[in-house]
């Protein structure tokens, strides 16, 4: 951030667009590209001619930044500028046509690439390109010819009057195999042979056509008939992913159509549900997830929304009417997929879809799964809709229906239903659902009158609501006071069903955690929350259900704040064990209330650091202070952390961390880094057996700013603690070197994760050239150096540490390498050297081999020559007490005196060459050092610098 923050700054003291082109060009050299991009970006918009010879070349400059990093359209709108400014040349053309076959848009691609060809006959590049195309398309035609005959075919049998039922069941099995690609569902469409599927879909013509091949009268009606079920299949593949197709079948299909083949209430009713999922999706796939495009000096606009978008939704509600089950569920997941696009949950709450759904939930349409796939939604529905003030008001106009007063005066089943919409908000978005209910005074009245109902439907949601609810704790602290005794009262009645006395729990766990692990602040008495804990014990093992177990999980996600509860936990091995067990395919829910247990056990949610100063402030004004209890001192911390590894909990927080909701992400991250940082690292290796590596790996891709950060210093941990090859084996090692980095920046003023991800970045660099040269392609080298000239003594060294390991690779010593011989040293150089005489040993140590490394370049070992302290460093050191650093000095005298005579002969006549032959006296013959001179010596004679007398005495000339 800090590199690029620093070259927009120079951009705006430097407008001369040549100065912008040649800094551009520096950094696509360097391989920062989105740097590069702004750069040329603000000299394209800095010129006043549009079609200027500048203009083209900058245009192509950024069309080949836009190539690295995949922006393919964007190459096409920069190529077709730059062309119609009079700059078409091979270069141009070349780009523009690998740009279209990344868009598979072959035939542009090969006319591109032959206009390149043609204005450079020997450009090796576009040669194979043009030879690699024609062989796509000649593939694609073969395909095309071949696809072409056989739905052809296919079509024939489906016609024949006379083939028999196998025939033509075969013929349509083949049809969906064919469209399952794009040339099979075109060539359908071609052949208008989507009548001929969709004639199939009629219960009576498809059931007709069973009992003539028959013979039986009795079989034509069938519980669920192949003929129509391939049928459906068919036409699911042909509306996939292209819209033009999804408007002909909708035009096929009529309305009547659909509610037949739902009203059959058999596996074919839920196929249909996938028939209208795969038309909103087509929309979704034609439009694009990127709905704005950008055009050179034009604004930013929006795609038109389609109009089929109505259509289907009006389609959706109607079919709604009649389906149940399975077909119900495909039905809502079609609308849930709506959600994923932020123009199409736009569109969605503009045809008040978010109000039909909570309205089927009041008018108890819906079942309970049902409702919880409504629940999710509306979550996902929110967090688009939030992001833009006017979409976020249509959400909440919507959700406002459920507290009309009308409802929430009428009879008690309307109250119910009523509090049921309001659990699948709150359960979908507690932000929205929270601030409806908040200060609404007669839902509060209504959950009290509920709780003490006597029938099961109203306690079960009553319970549920204050469930819920009370995750808030400012809600939390009204909820105790007028409900805690009605829950209680629940739990201990004989007439209570079991599944409203574990949502009573649940609330009655959450009100006991309100305190927030503070002692000081219980609102319920003290030992509560354990006796409830045994209690929701009891119901965990008894339960044969999911959705209990859901419900208990829940539960132990808030009284886990608590010390003692934590404690019991980790050591119930039977309780761990079923939590284990029913985390290998959580539901989203389900991953967070997980994520939650975890975290709370192992500490590593966030605590407030207070002065002790301000403490005795606190007790003097007798205001409250935040007591930790005993249980969560350190000791008790590390005794479950090791029962914890010992029940596999890695194994389930690996299977968390792909949740799709970011503070699940960013709870698994906390508690793995709580796991590889605990007692000095032993758990590091379970935690990689367990499949952590390539769960935080992931974690940093898609979390919260906090929660990559966890994840970053969990894969450093893991890095430092083990050997890098085993840890991250293959791509990993490769994959690990971006999270490293990020914690070495510049911006990071954590001291401790800096120096974690020095070390780090120290131990992936001993691994593989691969993974050295993926450390300087991802900036790593930029940051290393900002860290070696810190202050920090610890940090300078660390930095230092893994400079000397980087130093291994070919591309790295390049930075360290003056581009002309004449020039004076790279000041990176400079700095690396005089570390080589650094008062701490292991930075001195780790200085001298970097440079023993870099000095295999003869460039590097003629810019050692003209740094100024060159000869009192050397001089210093090779005095040095410790074997270890005279050797490293050695070698890079060694190497410098082998490299040319000019630096031979400056070390020869320099007090260098006295020490050398001091040493030659006192070293141990058989020894490594006696090796290093004999080869400094062999050098200077190689050169004709010195000779030998008959005495074994070497004297220069």
């Amino acid at each position: 951030h800090y590199f690029i923050q620093s070259n927009l700054r120079m951009v705006a003291e430097a407008p001369d667009t040549s100065v912008l082109k040649e800094r551009g060009n520096e950094q696509f050299k360097k391989g920062q590209y989105e740097v590069a991009i702004e750069l040329y970006s603000t000299a394209i918009d800095a010129l006043d001619c549009r079609t200027c010879p500048e203009t083209a070349v900058l245009l192509k400059n950024r069309a080949a930044c836009y190539l690295k990093i995949g922006n393919h359209e964007g190459v096409i709108s920069d190529i077709n500028l730059c062309v119609s400014m009079g700059g078409g040349d091979t270069k141009a053309y070349y780009r523009r046509a690998v740009a279209h076959q990344q868009l598979k848009q072959l035939d542009k691609a090969l006319k591109d690439a032959m206009e390149a060809v043609r204005i450079d006959p020997k450009n090796k590049a576009a040669i194979d390109l043009v030879m690699a195309l024609r062989r796509d398309i000649q593939g694609r035609k073969n395909l095309m010819t071949s696809t072409t005959g056989l739905v052809d075919e296919m079509l024939t049998s489906l016609r024949d009057q006379e083939a028999d039922v196998d025939k033509k069941t075969l013929a349509l099995k083949n049809l969906v195999n064919l469209t399952s690609n794009k040339a099979g569902s075109e060539t359908l469409m071609k052949r208008d042979g989507l009548k001929d599927v969709i004639r199939f879909l009629t219960p009576s013509t498809a059931a007709a056509s069973t009992a003539t091949n028959t013979g039986d009268a009795s079989t034509t009606t069938t519980p669920c008939c192949p003929l129509q079920q391939h049928a459906l299949n068919c036409v699911i593949c042909v509306t996939r992913d292209s819209l033009p197709r999804t408007q002909q079948v909708l035009s096929a299909v009529p309305l009547s159509l659909s509610l037949s083949i739902l009203k059959q209430k058999n596996e074919n009713s839920t196929l249909l549900g996938g028939v209208l999922y795969e038309m909103l999706n087509s929309v979704l796939e034609d439009r694009g997830y990127d709905y704005t495009k950008r055009v050179l000096g034009e604004p930013l606009k929006k795609f038109p929304v389609p109009p089929l978008l109505s259509t289907l939704f009006d389609y959706f509600k109607e079919c709604c009417k009649v389906a149940e089950g399975e077909a119900l569920h495909s039905l809502i997941n079609a609308i849930v997929k709506c959600t994923d696009s932020r123009v199409l949950n736009e569109e969605l709450l503009n045809q008040d879809m978010i109000t039909y759904m909570i309205t089927l939930v009041v008018n108890g349409k819906l079942s309970y799964q049902h409702a919880q796939q409504i629940s999710i939604a509306i979550s996902k529905s929110w967090a688009r809709a939030r992001i833009d003030g006017q979409t976020s008001l249509k959400f909440v106009k919507q959700v406002t229906t459920i507290t009309d007063p009308r409802l929430l005066s009428g009879e008690e089943n309307h109250q119910m239903l009523a509090l049921r919409a309001i659990n699948i908000l709150l359960q979908g978005s507690f932000e929205a659902g929270g601030d409806l209910i908040k200060d609404n005074s007669e839902i509060y009245r209504i959950l009290s009158k509920l709780l003490i109902s006597k029938t099961y439907e109203s306690q079960l949601t009553a319970a549920e609501t204050v469930a819920l609810v009370a995750s808030d704790k400012k809600m939390c602290y009204n909820l105790a006071s007028q409900n805690f005794n009605l829950l209680k009262a629940l739990y201990k009645s004989d007439e209570v069903d079991d599944t409203v006395k574990l949502r009573a729990l649940v609330g009655m766990s959450k009100m006991v955690a309100s305190s927030g692990g503070d002692v000081t602040r219980n609102i319920i008495a003290d030992g509560a929350g354990l006796r409830i804990f045994k209690q929701i014990r009891t119901l965990l093992i008894k339960s044969t259900t999911d959705e209990a177990r859901k419900w208990v999980i829940e539960a132990l996600a808030y009284l886990t704040i608590d010390a003692e509860v934590k404690h019991e936990l980790a050591q119930d091995e039977e309780q761990m064990k079923i939590i284990c067990d029913f985390s290998s395919d959580p539901a989203p829910s389900t991953s967070y209330s997980l994520s939650c247990i975890f975290m709370n056990m192992t500490n590593s949610y966030d605590k407030p650091d207070i002065a002790p100063e301000m403490v005795k402030i606190a007790q003097y004004a007798k205001q409250n202070v935040p007591q930790d209890h005993e249980k969560d001192g350190e000791e008790s911390v590390k005794e479950r952390i090791e029962l914890m590894v010992q029940h596999g909990v890695p194994s389930v927080l690996a299977a968390c961390s792909s949740a799709d909701s970011e503070r699940t992400r960013e709870f698994v991250a906390r508690s793995f880094m709580a796991f590889v940082s605990n007692n000095e690292g032993v758990h590091c290796g379970a935690v990689v057996q367990l499949g952590g590596t390539r769960a935080l790996l992931n974690l940093f891709q898609e979390n919260t700013k906090e929660g990559k950060v966890f994840a970053a210093n969990a894969i450093a941990k893991i890095a430092i603690k083990m050997n890098p090859a085993l840890a991250f084996s293959g791509q990993r090692a490769l994959d690990a070197c971006r999270p490293c980095i990020s914690l070495i920046e510049s911006t990071n003023e954590n001291t401790f994760q800096v120096f974690d991800g020095l070390m780090a970045l120290t131990n992936l660099a001993s691994v593989s050239d691969s993974v050295r040269e993926r450390i300087i392609r991802e900036g790593g080298c930029h940051h290393i150096d900002f860290q070696m000239l810190e202050d920090n003594e610890v940090l300078r060294r660390a930095a230092t540490q893994a400079i000397c390991n980087l130093s291994l690779s070919d591309k790295f010593r390049e930075r360290y390498t003056p581009a002309e011989e004449s020039e004076d040293p790279v000041d990176r150089l400079k700095a690396v050297f005089v570390f080589c005489g650094d008062e701490d040993y292991l930075t001195r140590i780790a200085a001298l081999g970097a440079v023993a490394y870099l000095s295999a370049d003869a460039k590097i070992c003629k810019s050692l020559i003209k740094i100024g302290s060159f000869e009192e460093v050397v001089k210093e050191t090779i005095c040095f007490e410790d074997a270890g650093v005279r050797h490293r000095l050695l070698v890079i005298l060694q190497n410098m005196m082998a490299s040319d005579k000019a630096v031979a002969e400056f070390i020869i006549n320099t007090p260098i060459f006295e020490c050398l032959l001091a040493l030659m006296q006192v070293a141990t013959p058989e020894g490594p050092m006696k090796e290093v001179l004999n080869n400094c010596m062999a050098a200077a004679k190689h050169w004709g610098l010195i000779e030998q007398n008959p005495g074994d005495i070497v004297y220069t000339k």
